[in-house]
């Protein structure tokens, strides 16, 4: 509880305080690389970025090139700054490596290999009630204990659809933080380093759209098993951290949340011309486990600690990201590999 206060503390006084400080923050550009591997497709964001800021200062032309166990792969533009290659289905250990050359610029080239499947042994939930909480346990069991050097994340997003008579449906996404703390006496237990987020968008790490992809470890499973809640004590507490947070991609230093906009996103069909009441609402929940390649994880955790640098988001020094995998420039290779159970209704877990 003092640890939580004491942070709570720093972030008011960051909220509260603008320090206006230029700094000199030249440097030779570099090129800047994000190449994310996952299923038969490897995904490359390349740009020539200032070597202090990471901040884009021109369009050039890129020559990239991909490889799967030393044979080249075919690359081809996806839109005006990404690119894509495409193989076989990976497989467990296969190296991909990739190369980015841009004009007179230092080449950049890193590898990775891919990671296992995410064998599940079981998926299952139960509604958990104590007090007034009133919440949904899951649990993903593996088919073996995670190691030390083993990585994965999940992401989970909420849809909530609102019933009309005329059966049109209004629907409002949000993406929803696993939760490890059920009621107030296990507030305790509450620790900001097990909310470990950086935005992922399947293509991107630390994009400006909130869809956080929270960091899991060995230390978050029990033996085999990860186990979370659904609209728990401590995600009340997390939103109320987040709504008190400057914009952006800031936040707690040291442990703690991205900011983002808690609020649903409303999609699907409007209530225009519908001017009855709606008769119901479903609740579903689509979520997925990540298994993550090292590199993958490493450059995700050193990207949300640079997010959180108090320093630097005051403006006191550069940001200081100082984790990479590829040489010659910035950025990483890295790969990821997935599971999703089928969407599970919820409905008649949060209706009264």
């Amino acid at each position: 509880m003092k640890r939580f206060l004491h942070i709570a503390a720093l972030l008011l006084l960051v909220v509260s305080c603008e320090i206006p400080f230029d700094l000199d923050q030249a440097g030779e550009p570099k090129i800047y690389v994000q190449a994310i591997v996952k299923g038969a497709h490897v995904h490359i964001v390349p740009l020539v970025a200032n070597s202090v800021t990471g901040a884009p200062v021109a369009d050039a032309p890129m020559e990239i090139r991909v490889e799967l166990n030393g044979a080249s792969l075919p690359v081809h533009p996806e839109d005006s700054i990404s690119y894509a290659a495409s193989s076989r289905l990976l497989r467990e250990g296969d190296e991909i490596s990739v190369t980015v050359r841009s004009g007179s610029l230092a080449p950049v080239t890193g590898s990775t290999h891919f990671p296992p499947a995410l064998v599940v042994e079981d998926f299952s939930w139960e509604r958990v009630q104590v007090d007034t909480i009133d919440a949904v346990q899951v649990a993903i069991k593996l088919d073996h204990e995670p190691g030390e050097e083993e990585y994965y994340g999940i992401r989970i997003l909420q849809q909530d659809y609102m019933i009309f008579p005329s059966v049109v449906q209004k629907a409002f996404y949000r993406y929803i933080t696993p939760g490890y703390v059920l009621t107030a006496d296990e507030i305790g237990g509450f620790d900001l380093e097990d909310f470990v987020q950086v935005n992922y968008d399947d293509h991107y790490l630390g994009g400006r759209d909130y869809q956080p992809l929270t960091l899991v470890t060995r230390k978050q499973f029990d033996g085999d098993t990860y186990r979370f809640y659904l609209n728990s004590f401590d995600a009340s507490i997390l939103n109320g951290i987040r709504e008190g947070m400057p914009g952006g991609n800031t936040g707690v230093a040291g442990g703690g949340i991205i900011s983002g906009d808690i609020h649903p996103s409303e999609g699907g069909t409007g209530t225009e011309g519908f001017p009855d009441a709606p008769i119901g609402c479903r609740t579903i929940f689509h979520i997925t486990l990540y298994r993550l390649s090292p590199e993958f994880y490493f450059f995700a955790k050193a990207l949300y600690q640079s997010n959180f640098d108090f320093l630097a988001n005051m403006g006191l020094i550069p940001a200081n990201f100082t984790w990479s995998n590829v040489e010659g420039g910035m950025g990483f290779v890295g790969a990821i590999s997935s599971y999703s159970p089928e969407s599970i209704d919820f409905t008649e877990y949060f209706q009264k």
